[in-house]
C-alpha cells in the first residue's frame, strides 16, 4: 500500500504538471454488486442479495459477471470454475449451477433475474462483464445478452466491458449503440486513448500499474470524452486520489471504508 501511495502521489504531479486539474466529484461503482459490511465480505458477491444491498446504498453503478453454460444459459459469476464443486460455468448446465449454493447460502442467479431486480432503480447503471470464452461460444453469449437487454429495454442503463478489444468490437457490430468499456490490467493490453476513441468504445478501464505509467493518458482520454476507471479503490485515500487525478468512475468492494 505505502508503494501504491508514492507511486500515485508521482503520477498526480506528472497529471497536474500536463494541465490545470480540478478535484471532481467521482462515481463510485459497486464490483459485483455490494457483498461487503465494513471491510469484510458478509454475503456472495455476483447475487441476488449483493445486487439488492447496492441499489440500497448511493452507488452510481453495479459491475457483473456473466458466463454462458454449456446448454446455453446466462449466468452471473466471476470466475468460471465454482468453488467447492467440480463444476464450472461455462463446462456444466445450468440445473447442475442452480443446484449449488455459495458460501454465503446464495444461488447462482441468472442474467434474466439480475436484470428484472437492477430495473427497479433505473437510475443506477449496471456493468455487464462478458467473460472470456471460445471465439464462437463468445459471438452467442454476446448475442443472447443482447436479447435479454432489448427484451427488458434496458440498453440506456447499459454498459458491456471486456478485456478483449474484439469481443467489444462483435458488441458493437451488433449494438451500435451500447456503451462499451475496454477493461485492462497490463500495458501490453492497452490502447492508446487515441486507439480507443478510434474503437468508438465509451470508457476505458485501466488497472492503477498501467496509469502509473502513463499519468498523462487520464487527461487525454477526458479531453476525448473517454470516461475512466480506478481500479481497485479500497480505502478513503485511493478514493480522494481517484477525484485528483481526474478519474470519471471509482470501482471499490468495500463502500464502507470509502467517503463520497
Amino acid at each position: 500500500m505505502k508503494k501504491i501511495m508514492i507511486l500515485c502521489s508521482v503520477a498526480l504531479m506528472a497529471v497536474t504538471a500536463c494541465t490545470q486539474q480540478t478535484t471532481e466529484k467521482v462515481k463510485v461503482l459497486a464490483h459485483r454488486g455490494h457483498a461487503s459490511t465494513g471491510a469484510e465480505f458478509t454475503t456472495d458477491e455476483n447475487s441476488l442479495d449483493a445486487l439488492k444491498r447496492a441499489q440500497e446504498r448511493d452507488f452510481d453503478g453495479i459491475e457483473f459477471d456473466v458466463h454462458l453454460t454449456a446448454d446455453d444459459q446466462l449466468v452471473i459469476h466471476h470466475d468460471n470454475k465454482i468453488p467447492g464443486t467440480d463444476l464450472s460455468c461455462q463446462g456444466s448446465t445450468f440445473e447442475e449451477i442452480r443446484a449449488h449454493r455459495l458460501p454465503f447460502g446464495q444461488q447462482i442467479p441468472t442474467l434474466r433475474e439480475w436484470l428484472e431486480q437492477a430495473k427497479q432503480t433505473p437510475h443506477i447503471l449496471q456493468m455487464l462483464e462478458l467473460k472470456s470464452h471460445k471465439p464462437e461460444r463468445e459471438v452467442l453469449l454476446i448475442t443472447k445478452c443482447l436479447e435479454v437487454i432489448r427484451e427488458l429495454d434496458m440498453v440506456d442503463q447499459m454498459y458491456m466491458l471486456s478485456f478483449k478489444a474484439e469481443t467489444l468490437d462483435e458488441v458493437l457490430r451488433q449494438q451500435p449503440d451500447m456503451k462499451t468499456i475496454l477493461n485492462s490490467s497490463s500495458l501490453h493490453h492497452s490502447l492508446t486513448p487515441a486507439e480507443v476513441k478510434e474503437k468508438g468504445y465509451t470508457a476505458a478501464s485501466y488497472n492503477i500499474n498501467v496509469i502509473l505509467q502513463y499519468p498523462e493518458w487520464i487527461q487525454e482520454f477526458k479531453d476525448y470524452g473517454i470516461e475512466t476507471f480506478f481500479w481497485m479503490v479500497n480505502s478513503s485515500y485511493l478514493y480522494d486520489l481517484a477525484g485528483e487525478l481526474g478519474f470519471t468512475w471509482a470501482t471499490t468492494d468495500f463502500r464502507d471504508v470509502i467517503k463520497k
